[in-house]
């Protein structure tokens, strides 16, 4: 999968809940990109943005959409 194929998946998905990308496109695909790097590396897409251990038990807050993202878009109007 390539950047562009998560985010033509992930726009489909997130914007009827609300969720919409940055419009600064290069700052997204940056992201995009550790969240294809981490799924390589560990088997799941954790949040580039925050340490992964490896063990996916551990991760699962930080699994995007991480646990966090619904309380920094209402306190910073987008995640971390």
């Amino acid at each position: 999968m390539t950047a562009e194929q998560l985010y033509e998946m992930l726009r489909k998905v997130q914007e009827p809940k609300g969720y919409f990308f940055n419009r600064e496109r290069e700052k997204v695909f940056d992201l995009l990109d550790g969240l294809l790097i981490n799924r390589e590396r560990y088997g799941y897409m954790s949040c580039p943005c925050r340490l992964a251990s490896g063990n996916r038990d551990w991760d699962r807050d930080i699994i995007c959409p991480c646990i966090y993202r619904e309380e920094d878009v209402r306190a910073y109007g987008r995640c971390y």
